[in-house]
């Protein structure tokens, strides 16, 4: 497939997205994942459309991957921050917090107040 596949995908997911779609944007996600699986953008908008379900094992697995390819990406390190925070994982939470803080200490300013609210 082409990119011009991949950027129509990543159009009608973001699409879906903003209206509040989350699973029919997510299945577009998914689909430039299966095209390309090291794709970051697709890779960080499936991590983020579970975030929106909640589905906070997929989201941490889908962020994890995204972090491989992007260590030091502050939103992604926000939001594996935050579903840790959410899921009660302190521990976790810290650890991304010390790599946050690192490279954006804004950013890691609100996990910390995510995670002793």
């Amino acid at each position: 497939m082409t990119a011009t596949s991949i950027d129509e995908l990543l159009k009608h997911g973001n699409d879906a997205f903003a209206q509040g779609n989350f699973h029919q944007a997510l299945n577009h996600y998914l689909k430039i994942i299966d095209i390309e699986p090291a794709n970051q953008v697709g890779l960080s908008k499936v991590a983020a459309a579970y975030y929106k379900l909640r589905d906070y094992g997929k989201a941490v697995g889908a962020l994890n991957k995204a972090l491989e390819g992007d260590p030091k990406n502050r939103d992604l390190l926000l939001m594996l921050g935050m579903v840790y925070a959410r899921t009660l994982d302190k521990p976790n939470a810290l650890a991304i917090y010390d790599r946050l803080k690192k490279v954006h200490p804004d950013k890691a300013e609100l996990l910390y107040k995510e995670i002793y609210k």
